[in-house]
């Protein structure tokens, strides 16, 4: 009976530990802002991102790639439902705390001027300039 009641036990702990995973995601320490970022939550003025290992399909999200590429996953401009998310191309140049971000969002190029208020492993907040 201690034999099974031991196997049992085992083999739900070797679930357990199979079905818990712990995602890590990487982060250049060189230039943390480097990743995607999604689940923006908007005050008056800031954005404030969460980083994540890639973007979701169906949200709103931004990319920072290397070479000072960027991708904007939106609804586009009109916002009406139902939603249907596309990726805008664009770039981005940063000095210090002030970020540019230039997007192609199909109509043109689209200039965006934040500034970074933290910046850390999980979390980007911007403010709007």
């Amino acid at each position: 009976m201690k034999t099974i009641l031991k196997t049992v036990l085992l083999l739900v702990l070797v679930t357990t530990m199979g079905c818990s995973q712990n995602e890590t995601i990487p982060i250049d320490e060189s230039n943390k802002l480097i990743g995607h970022w999604i689940n923006p939550v908007y005050t008056e003025t800031q954005i404030q991102l969460t980083r994540a290992s890639s973007l979701k399909s169906d949200e709103y999200g931004m990319s920072f790639l290397a070479e000072s590429q960027c991708v904007e996953r939106s609804s586009g401009w009109c916002g009406t439902p139902p939603l249907v998310f596309s990726d805008f191309k664009g770039s981005w140049t940063r000095t210090d705390s002030i970020l540019i971000v230039t997007i192609n969002n199909g109509i043109g190029l689209q200039d965006i001027k934040w500034k970074i208020k933290t910046l850390d492993d999980k979390t980007l907040i911007m403010e709007r300039m």
